[in-house]
């Protein structure tokens, strides 16, 4: 555990260390950085090095509540004394510095000493007078001092001493963690989380270990600040909040303020909220800045780190909160400040009824509904408490909140908001079960989602309803209502909607997706690349309000082979759903972004937006997408991490309910099956789940079932599965899934001993594999025909293909495919001893033979029933195998060859 708590701080420790060891090297250590970095460990790992070193370790810590009490730093020095078997009890305990230094120098001198200091910040004036003194008078040669403090916060007197002294000293700053570090510390969590926690820490291990205590849906809380009291930080309150509690009565008055009002707090009104006047409102900020808890600019505020502000607004109690947030909010008011500044003390503020605030919180959750759609869902709510029972705005108001849940992905909260609306008739009824169909299909619950859908198709459309219809499209073409779906965007595209750039681009992308699951592959292909120039031209406003329609963007670059074109627009929505508060969005496209990254073999970054895409779809509930995303995340582990880690998520998600909606279900479903039959725990030969109708990813699919059938030894049943592969895939002219095909009928040809169609059918493969983007599948193309080349005993172009695979797995991060190309390396070498004979295929071995009985090529293409041109190419193989410029010496070296049979 102590190994594991010190992390990332392994050349602190051996710059202090080898200051210990040089007798002739700096004798003063100084040790510094932020509240919580980690220094007091680093002086607890160091001290067995100064046991080695031949030194006795006194340590001693300064504490803040201790620093009105003269020399209480000393009195510790001398217990530890004491402890250490020196007899201190003669010694002067008053203010008389010289008599007490003087005693300290005796004793510091009588052994080899390393006197730590911790916390020196903290330490009272006189005892920073006696330390001056042990530093102007050093005990002993063999003494040394270690002082440990925050950053810039070394006690004047003795940073002045130290200059005026030209003392030999050895400064080391903690710095913050990395990403080793932090992979180190918190090796279950997965890189995704790793990677937020250090992001939010700032790498501060003491930020990063509350934090990490808490669950995903709480850490954005704890660093936003938004009313923390609500929220369960046990670590918080130990440690953060206990040191603030200690502040003299003015900082911890003034902390609390500078919380409530956020980082745009002015002096004004932190004097409000506060209620404190102007000089001392100045003087506490000059403290707490001083201590490094909050940063003054200008006139404005800010904490060091956003879990101090936490800490702090936990300090106060729910009374204080609520009246200094209506101060607040009245001196904003009388500023005329903007809605959304005004908005959030109102909301804390309430008391009750309050028309005029109502109607405020009401215009503040619009106008921030586009980029902070959870903001405006908690400013809504407030407003609907705020206001009189019974007014007609309430619908209006139920409808909004509605919207802002589910752009947050509350789609249960939504639901629930938008239930009213549904059953009564009016201008709000046809997007109330818009928005509920939608909530509906978040949450996996298909049937009810269809039966909204329904019951809005039969009300009647007014103008200006093209994102209404756009939204119908999507959920029906979700639904495989196909026919409908393609209907509705005819429709769509003949109406003036489609002059709205955004409803133009969705409908395009929808269209296309369309079209590739109709198998009208060009129609797709025409169609991605107008939706692709649509999307290119929106700017982020525009795209904010279709961001859900762009993994329907991203499915079809992922299915038409152009999975680089639609990654580039995936991650530009992932920025703007974060940017514009549409949570909502985020699981699907980091879904999406995940199968297009393995596609791409960047198989690393595909697990990591595979994890993203799961942690969102659980905190949101979208519960289809977890084992569709679980699925991926079991084809990436396959490439890169061990057998127990593949079975432990194959158990996983096979503990999972299937997704509802059927081609993710069919995902899942085949993935399960064939990982499962890798691993031993399913049975190849039962019935594989092959869709029930034929898909863009059918050829890819036979071709997987196609290799279990052959790793079972069932030719026959292979042999059919790769002519539908290959039927299939001319079909679709895809380039990735002809290289599917192509690469099933090169592993069946080796299989069955045909080396030439298999040789032919994997460099084709390699070679669309190529034009699809697929790497690691051209790879694997390769190391197959590497394996071919092996076989036929022509181990130097075999060598040459392996380095080429490994060098494409090593980049793509799959581990487990370089493990293999290896031992295929290892196993070729060891079937040839070196230096010796190389090895002929049996039909290599009839072909020299005849050559060296003097056949021509044409006789002995006659004979084995050849055509001259594959006698051709046998003949330079076994020449080039034989080391032989001509047919003269293929006699001679048969003779060293092993006999055919052996």
């Amino acid at each position: 555990m102590v190994e594991r708590a010190f992390v990332g701080r392994r050349a602190q420790l051996a710059a202090l260390e080898e200051a210990l060891e040089s007798p002739d090297g700096p004798w003063v250590l100084l040790v510094e950085g932020q509240a919580g970095i980690g220094k007091s460990r680093l002086l607890a790992a160091l001290a067995p090095a100064a046991v080695r070193c031949g030194l006795r370790v006194l340590a001693v810590t300064a504490t803040e509540d201790e620093q009105p009490q003269p020399l209480h730093v000393i009195h510790d020095v001398l217990e530890r004394l004491a402890d250490a078997g020196a007899d201190v009890s003669e010694e002067p305990t008053d203010g008389d510095r010289p008599p007490i230094g003087s005693a300290l120098r005796r004793h510091l001198a009588a052994t080899s000493t390393l006197l730590v200091v911790d916390d020196a910040h903290w330490a009272d004036a006189e005892s920073v007078r006696a330390l001056v003194y042990l530093v102007r008078n050093r005990p002993a040669p063999s003494f040394r001092l270690l002082l440990s403090y925050r950053s810039g916060q070394c006690p004047a007197a003795l940073t002045r001493v130290l200059t005026a002294t030209h003392a030999a000293t050895r400064s080391v700053r903690v710095p913050p963690f990395s990403e080793d570090d932090v992979a180190a510390l918190l090796p279950e969590a997965t890189a995704a989380r790793r990677a937020r926690l250090l992001t939010v820490s700032r790498g501060n291990p003491l930020y990063l270990l509350l934090l990490a205590d808490l669950p995903d849906r709480e850490v954005q809380r704890a660093i936003d600040g938004e009313d923390p009291a609500e929220g369960d930080y046990p670590g918080l309150d130990r440690t953060l909040r206990a040191e603030l509690a200690q502040l003299p009565h003015r900082e911890r008055l003034l902390a609390q303020a500078a919380a409530l009002c956020g980082a745009n707090a002015d002096l004004e009104i932190l004097c409000v909220t506060a209620e404190l006047p102007l000089d001392e409102v100045t003087a506490a900020l000059d403290e707490l800045s001083r201590r490094g808890l909050v940063h003054v600019a200008g006139s404005s505020v800010a904490f060091g780190h956003p879990l101090i502000r936490t800490a702090a607004y936990r300090l106060a109690g729910a009374g204080w909160r609520a009246a200094a947030h209506r101060r607040a909010a009245a001196l904003l008011r009388r500023r005329g400040a903007a809605l959304p500044a005004l908005a959030r003390h109102l909301e804390l503020g309430l008391l009750g009824t309050d028309p005029i605030a109502a109607a405020e919180l009401k215009d503040a959750a619009t106008e921030v509904l586009p980029s902070a759609p959870g903001t405006s869902a908690r400013w809504i709510a407030a407003a609907m408490r705020a206001a009189p029972g019974g007014r007609p705005e309430a619908a209006e108001d139920r409808l909004l909140l509605g919207r802002a849940l589910l752009l947050s992905g509350a789609g249960a909260r939504a639901r629930e908001a938008l239930e009213p609306l549904i059953a009564s008739p009016g201008a709000y009824r046809l997007e109330a079960l818009l928005l509920s169909a939608r909530c509906e299909r978040m949450l996996g619950r298909v049937h009810l989602a269809r039966a909204l859908l329904a019951a809005a198709a039969e009300l009647p459309l007014l103008p200006g309803d093209g994102p209404v219809q756009l939204e119908l499209a999507i959920l029906e073409m979700q639904d495989h209502q196909d026919a409908e779906g393609r209907a509705r965007l005819d429709a769509l595209f003949a109406s003036e909607a489609v002059a709205d750039p955004a409803v133009r681009a969705a409908a395009t992308a929808l269209r296309c997706l369309g079209a590739v699951a109709d198998l009208r592959i060009e129609a797709g292909r025409a169609e991605f690349d107008r939706a692709d120039l649509e999307f290119d031209r929106l700017d982020d406003g525009g795209l904010r309000e279709v961001v859900h329609v762009l993994p329907a963007l991203g499915w079809s670059a992922y299915f038409l082979d152009t999975q680089a074109s639609g990654l580039a627009h995936l991650d530009r929505a992932v920025l703007v759903s974060r940017r514009f508060g549409r949570s909502y969005a985020l699981a699907e496209l980091h879904t999406v972004r995940a199968y297009c990254l393995m596609k791409l073999g960047r198989v690393g970054e595909a697990l990591a937006a595979a994890e993203d895409a799961d942690d969102l779809a659980r905190q949101f509930g979208y519960s289809d997408l977890v084992p569709f995303a679980g699925a991926l995340a079991l084809r990436a582990l396959q490439l890169t991490a061990p057998r127990e880690d593949v079975l432990r998520q194959w158990e996983a998600v096979s503990n999972l309910p299937r997704p509802v909606m059927r081609w993710w279900r069919q995902v899942v479903e085949s993935t399960l099956y064939e990982v499962g039959a890798r691993l031993g725990v399913l049975n190849p030969g039962v019935e594989a789940p092959v869709g029930e109708r034929p898909g863009p990813m059918m050829p890819t699919q036979l071709a997987r079932y196609a290799n279990l059938l052959l790793a079972q030894g069932d030719h026959q049943a292979a042999q059919e599965l790769v002519s539908r592969a290959e039927g299939a895939g001319a079909h679709l002219g895809l380039p990735s899934q002809l290289a599917a095909a192509s690469l099933a009928r090169a592993e069946y040809c080796f299989a069955t001993e045909d080396l030439d169609s298999a040789e032919a059918a994997a460099t084709t493969a390699g070679a669309r594999f190529d034009l699809a983007d697929m790497p690691v599948d051209s790879a694997r193309a390769m190391l197959l025909a590497a394996q071919i080349a092996g076989r036929r005993g022509d181990f130097a172009l075999a060598t040459r293909r392996l380095a080429g695979a490994r060098e494409t797995f090593a980049a793509a991060g799959a581990t487990q495919l370089v493990t293999a190309a290896t031992t295929l390396q290892r196993r070729l070498a060891g079937g040839r001893a070196p230096g010796g004979p190389a090895t002929l295929t049996p039909r290599e071995r009839e072909v020299a033979e005849l050559a060296a009985r003097g056949h021509p090529n044409k006789e002995i293409a006659h004979r084995l029933y050849l055509s001259p041109r594959t006698v051709e190419d046998h003949l330079s193989r076994i020449l080039r195998k034989l080391d032989l410029t001509g047919r003269a010496g293929i006699a001679h070296k048969l003779g060293e060859l092993e006999p055919p049979g052996a």
